[in-house]
């Protein structure tokens, strides 16, 4: 954490809801759905209930009949916005839905240039010999914090190792507030000194009051500058991500989140569901965090496959999100497990599908892989090279005799269906939905005669329609001295004189 950080500091004075509601562009419209051509569309997300948590559905993950399908999402992204202006209305007006808003201001382009044959080529690391880098590497490379304003612009401006404005910014309030106010010179400095790569994307995100974002982890480095309001930001080492966190399968639309609900008391439901305890059991023995509250100017530096359950304090709260590459920093030895099992769920679903992943990591697991692999079949071949892969993955990274322990937590509680996303979900035409039976509570004499179970509901309170009989009968809604055979024609035939 950096208290009194300057790259964003001078933007803590001026950005807030009614600020950027008159420094974006309104002259391109804005989804709230999936980006598209060269605008990059901003995302908003509307909670529909009062505990205001927001999950970034993948839609391309969330097929209707696959294994993980989401019927009803908790989130609904709100494509009808237009403009920062139409979310700052419903951030305001709204009191019983609670929206957040994301979206990318700048972004590193790769565009390769005629020129760079002349330059030389990338490196094994991805950098380009003989371009200065953000971190100060190549060949041109000299001390970043020497470079004034404009050279960092025009570093920025730069495709082929730096960040620029997405096209509907530019020319606009908010790009020149990114070129002017925003202290690049410390930005450039502070990655080369601390071994990062070059920044590839710097996102805006704006919230609100209770808005919370539950526990998930990013693949890259992160840099989180505050810039209004308050935010508390609950780290976790990815060290728990199988030892009690439970992360959503790669496959799953809430991929890179965990599965356990940090809100649920742990006690168990009245309907019989059970408990967090019953359901993550390592969670409540194992898993310990780090909790920090984020302050206008100050800055956090997040690992990547680092989880964060982030919430916020303030009703206007706005804050940039900057991804980083790895640059020339070691990896963290407490993220392999958490790669591994990305890299291994890829390869089987690929060979075997989503719904048989848990099956073949569980057999390789138990190392039973000779009595399901038939190897007198081309698929059994595939199988048999599938399995190879995995050993020879694992081991490598955690050491030999590590598959067991490792496939066996992957799997346990994960890669299998989620039902407890769905459990509310009404289907409008009541297709599949479970009987409802009320108990019968009527005594003998009220099941024989109708009449007394209406006159005791009428005593309750409830509102008892009239009972209208389409049958004369003889002293009830007819005279008794009437022949009920002829009395509908003579009664007519008397309401007609």
């Amino acid at each position: 954490v950096m208290s009194r950080c300057p790259f964003a500091a001078k933007l803590a004075t001026k950005w807030g809801i009614d600020y950027l509601s008159a420094s974006f562009p309104d002259r391109r419209p804005l989804s709230g759905g999936q980006g598209s051509g060269d605008v990059d569309n901003f995302h908003v997300l509307c909670s529909m209930d009062k505990r205001n948590r927001f999950f970034s559905i993948d839609p391309v993950k969330n097929i209707h009949g696959s294994a993980y399908h989401i019927r009803e999402p908790e989130n609904v992204a709100l494509g009808d916005i237009q403009t920062f202006s139409d979310f700052a209305k419903c951030s305001r007006s709204w009191t019983d839905k609670h929206v957040t808003l994301r979206k990318t201001l700048m972004r590193r382009t790769l565009a390769p240039s005629q020129g760079e044959a002349r330059h030389g080529r990338d490196d094994a690391n991805g950098k380009h010999a003989g371009v200065k880098d953000a971190n100060g590497s190549g060949d041109a490379a000299s001390s970043s914090s020497s470079w004034s304003l404009r050279e960092h612009v025009a570093a920025a401006m730069n495709p082929r190792h730096a960040m620029s404005v997405t096209p509907d910014l530019r020319s606009s309030q908010v790009e020149r507030d990114l070129l002017q106010r925003v202290d690049w010179s410390w930005l450039y400095a502070f990655l080369a000194d601390q071994g990062f790569g070059s920044g590839t994307e710097l996102t805006l995100r704006c919230g609100a009051m209770n808005a919370l974002v539950p526990c998930r982890y990013s693949d890259t480095d992160q840099m989180t500058f505050q810039v209004k309001g308050k935010r508390r930001m609950l780290l976790i080492n990815p060290k728990h991500a199988f030892q009690g966190l439970y992360p959503y399968p790669v496959h799953h639309p809430y991929d890179k989140f965990s599965m356990v609900d940090f809100d649920d008391a742990g006690d168990a439901d009245a309907d019989g569901e059970p408990d967090r305890k019953q359901l993550w059991p390592k969670f409540e023995e194992s898993v310990r965090g780090l909790e920090v509250i984020l302050r206008p100017g100050d800055a956090l530096y997040i690992p990547q496959y680092y989880f964060v359950h982030a919430q916020d304090l303030d009703a206007e709260v706005v804050s940039l999100d900057l991804d980083v590459c790895k640059g020339k920093r070691e990896r963290n030895q407490d993220v392999v497990p958490l790669q591994i099992s990305r890299l291994l769920e890829e390869r089987v679903v690929q060979l075997e599908g989503v719904r048989q992943c848990h099956h073949w990591l569980s057999v390789m697991a138990h190392g039973e892989e000779s009595e399901w692999i038939d190897t007198s079949t081309v698929k059994g071949h595939h199988r048999i090279k599938l399995v190879e892969a995995v050993y020879e993955e694992v081991e490598l990274n955690l050491g030999k005799g590590a598959v067991p322990s490792c496939l066996g937590s992957i799997c346990d509680r994960r890669l299998q269906p989620t039902p407890w996303l769905n459990k509310d979900f009404r289907d409008p035409l009541y297709l599949s939905d479970k009987p409802f039976y009320h108990q019968d509570d009527r005594t003998e004499l009220e099941k024989k005669y109708p009449e007394f179970f209406r006159s005791k509901l009428a005593s309750e309170g409830w509102n008892v329609p009239a009972n209208v009989s389409t049958v004369p009968i003889p002293g009830y809604n007819m005279p008794s001295g009437e022949d009920y055979r002829t009395f509908d024609a003579g009664g007519a035939q008397r309401r007609s004189q």
